[in-house]
C-alpha cells in the first residue's frame, strides 16, 4: 500500500490509507471495539433504568396505598350514607341528622385521602438519568463513528 496521501490516476481517483492512520489497527478491529463498547454502554443503561424504575415503583406503591385507603374510607362513608337513608325513613329527625353528619364527614375525609394519593401518583416520572445518559451515549457513538469514517478517508 501507498502512504496516506491521495493520488490521482485520471478518471479513477482513489484514496489509500495506511494502517498507521488507525494506530496500527484495521477497520474491522476498530469496528469490533466500537460495537463492544456500545454493548457495554447498553448494559449499563439497562442497569440504570432498572434502578430508576424500581425507585419509581416504590413511590407508586405508596401513592396506590393512599388511594386504596381513601377508597376504604369512601366505602365507609357510603355505608354510613345508606344507614342515614334507613334511619331517615324509620326514625325521627335526630337519628337521620346524626347519620347525615357522619356520612358527610367520612366522605370528605375519604375524598381528601384519595386526592392526596392521586396527587402522589401524578408526580411519578420516567427514568430521567437513563434518558440523559442515552442521549450522551448517542452523541458519543455519532462522534466515534464520524471519527472512524474520517480516519478511513484520510481526513484525520
Amino acid at each position: 500500500m501507498e502512504p496516506t496521501t491521495p493520488h490521482h490516476d485520471g478518471p479513477s481517483d482513489t484514496r489509500r490509507v495506511s494502517p498507521d492512520a488507525f494506530g496500527g489497527r484495521g477497520f474491522g478491529e476498530l469496528f469490533s471495539e466500537f460495537m463492544e463498547q456500545g454493548r457495554r454502554l447498553l448494559r449499563a443503561e439497562i442497569t440504570l433504568a432498572r434502578a430508576e424504575l424500581r425507585s419509581e415503583a416504590k413511590k407508586a406503591s405508596a401513592g396506590a396505598g393512599l388511594l386504596a385507603g381513601g377508597g376504604v374510607v369512601l366505602l365507609l362513608g357510603a355505608l354510613t350514607f345508606v344507614g342515614f337513608l334507613v334511619a331517615a325513613l324509620a326514625m325521627a329527625l335526630p337519628v337521620w341528622a346524626s347519620a347525615l353528619i357522619v356520612a358527610v364527614v367520612l366522605l370528605a375525609v375519604g375524598a381528601a385521602v384519595a386526592w392526596v394519593g392521586l396527587g402522589r401518583l401524578k408526580r411519578l416520572h420516567g427514568p430521567q438519568r437513563t434518558i440523559q445518559t442515552l442521549k450522551e451515549d448517542g452523541q458519543w457513538a455519532s462522534r466515534t463513528a464520524h471519527s472512524m469514517k474520517s480516519q478511513m478517508h484520510g481526513h484525520a
